[in-house]
């Protein structure tokens, strides 16, 4: 036995026994639970003796950093919210199709009843060089939107080049429309179908199934340039000329083999990736320009405007705005935003506009109402898009749209 001083024996009356070797063991335990004791709800959290503390500390060496659970909360929350996010946006764009559905379908079907019944007269109304540059458009997205892997769109341009497809083969049928302007476009169709099939499919992953994308690509970029200032011309002048597409397609082919030859200046150089977008998308922000103007010019022309066309058009294209918002796509933001535009305007000239009988053709309610609800509907848009992305403000997702982005965004979050 080794003698126990009176000054030990008291402290092992409170805290143990003291071991040979000098090393606490109760002792340590007891400044651990010190140490790892909560304070109760706003009381200060208590300092433990300093002694203990200094001899725990010694034993036991530096403690260890704790994580704060409210920032891992905090981040957890932010992925949750962005993943949620990137899924309603994928919704809302194949929600978008059924609204493009009700609004091309009717006529096609209107036109059918009309062929069956002996009426082939009644489709004569119909421009089917309209219908064409609407065609010309959808096959042009159509390709960008399956590069991008963006399923939602893909339908709704699918569906446009159908629809449109099938409104001019009746009127081709009603010997309304040259063989010679429908005939290479059968072909056109058959081509995208083949090709865009091929791609979603991932078929063309080899080097030349990648040549032939890129080869298509560039056939699309020269008959989206060809085809702008021809519809242009087509809607601006009265005097029928094909130079301005011939003209176009020249510039366009310099371009390329130039840009193939590396002959360009670097500022130029990937220019012309995005020029089907571009087209396409210029296609159809000039097709309801032409239409507002006269709407203001001739108010009786309003007589037969279709204000479900109208409203129709606005939520498919608004249903595509926070998508496109979302992945910083710019120029498919600016279509999509483009749709919601004009048909406020378009609902504007019903507003300002008087009847034979002297009412609005809309009343100032409804038209008060439909702003009121677009304003919210951005609102809402940015606010749920810059909380997504863990932004500052709403404004920093648009100003997010005209940055240069890396390719792939971190906050881009691909579900099924």
């Amino acid at each position: 036995m080794v003698p126990i001083s009176l000054q030990a024996t008291q402290s092992s009356l409170v805290f143990g026994p003291i071991n040979t070797a000098g090393q606490p063991n109760l002792l340590s335990r007891t400044a651990a639970i010190l140490h790892r004791r909560r304070p109760q709800r706003g009381s200060p959290r208590p300092r433990p003796d300093c002694s203990i503390c200094s001899l725990t500390c010694q034993w036991q060496g530096p403690a260890r950093p704790r994580m704060q659970p409210a920032l891992k909360r905090k981040s957890s929350l932010r992925a949750v919210t962005a993943k949620g996010w990137d899924q309603t946006t994928s919704r809302c764009v194949e929600f978008s199709t059924i609204a493009f559905i009700f609004l091309l379908l009717p006529q096609v079907v209107k036109n059918y009843l009309s062929a069956s019944s002996g009426n082939s007269e009644a489709l004569a109304v119909l421009s089917w060089v309209g219908y064409l540059t609407s065609l010309f458009g959808n096959v042009l997205l159509l390709g960008c939107f399956v590069d991008k892997q963006e399923g939602g769109a893909t339908a709704v341009q699918a569906i446009g080049a159908m629809a449109n497809y099938a409104m001019l083969t009746q009127i081709w049928l009603a010997n309304l429309m040259p063989s010679a302007a429908f005939l290479p476009l059968t072909a056109l169709m058959a081509s995208a179908w083949v090709v865009n099939g091929c791609k979603s499919c991932n078929m063309l992953n080899s080097s030349s199934g990648q040549g032939l994308w890129r080869n298509w690509q560039d056939f699309l970029g020269v008959l989206g340039i060809a085809m702008l200032p021809q519809a242009i011309w087509a809607t601006c002048s009265r005097h029928h000329t094909m130079v301005p597409a011939y003209t176009a397609s020249v510039v366009a082919l310099t371009y390329l083999i130039m840009a193939r030859r590396k002959q360009l200046p670097h500022q130029l150089q990937g220019l012309w990736s995005d020029i089907p977008a571009w087209t396409a998308t210029l296609l159809f922000m000039f097709q309801p320009v032409a239409q507002s103007v006269s709407n203001f010019r001739n108010p009786s022309t309003l007589e037969g405007l279709s204000m479900a066309s109208i409203l129709l058009g606005m939520l498919g294209n608004g249903l595509m705005v926070p998508r496109a918002l979302y992945t910083r796509d710019k120029i498919w933001f600016i279509g999509v935003g483009w749709g919601p535009l004009t048909g406020w305007v378009q609902l504007l000239s019903l507003y300002v506009a008087h009847g034979i009988t002297g009412t609005r053709y809309l009343s100032g309610f409804w038209f008060a109402a439909v702003s009121a609800v677009l304003i919210a509907f951005a609102s809402i848009i940015l606010q749920k898009d810059h909380q997504a992305k863990g932004l500052q403000s709403p404004l920093e997702s648009l100003q997010g749209l005209f940055r240069t982005q890396q390719p792939g965004p971190q906050y881009i979050q691909r579900t099924s």
